[in-house]
């Protein structure tokens, strides 16, 4: 009986660390570099402020910032959105498929929705939350 206690605390224990080493985001913007760096985020950030202004939210948005991801400054943002209803949810992914495309000074950057991270996997890479 302690035995098999004891195996159901462990396996307990395996399934729940493997649950919390993956983080799941509604959407991400991953910046990635072509040669010489990643596109600035001042049009994405002054977006999302925007965005909170012209539809009266008043919680912060939060997202993780996701890196570095690799020798040039890459990195993603992901957004989980808790604190959004959801036509704000959709009216704001909606506006980042138009932003985010012309974001390509020095890279790339690129959206994608139902992110799911696998932070094992993630290496020197760190994960900071930030709100705006």
């Amino acid at each position: 009986m302690i035995r098999s206690f004891l195996l159901s605390c462990c396996l307990l224990l395996v399934i729940t660390a493997s649950a919390q080493s993956t983080k799941n985001y509604r959407v991400a913007v991953a910046f990635r570099s072509i040669c010489c760096g990643v596109p600035n985020s001042e049009p994405l950030l002054n977006y999302i402020k925007d965005f909170k202004a012209t539809e009266k939210v008043k919680k912060m948005i939060r997202y993780d910032h996701i890196g570095p991801l690799g020798k040039e400054g890459e990195y993603s943002m992901g957004f989980s959105l808790e604190e959004l209803c959801r036509r704000d949810r959709k009216k704001f992914i909606a506006g980042l498929k138009v932003i985010v495309p012309t974001l390509k000074d020095k890279g790339t950057a690129s959206v994608e929705e139902n992110y799911m991270l696998d932070a094992s996997s993630l290496g020197r890479a760190t994960i900071s939350s930030k709100e705006l």
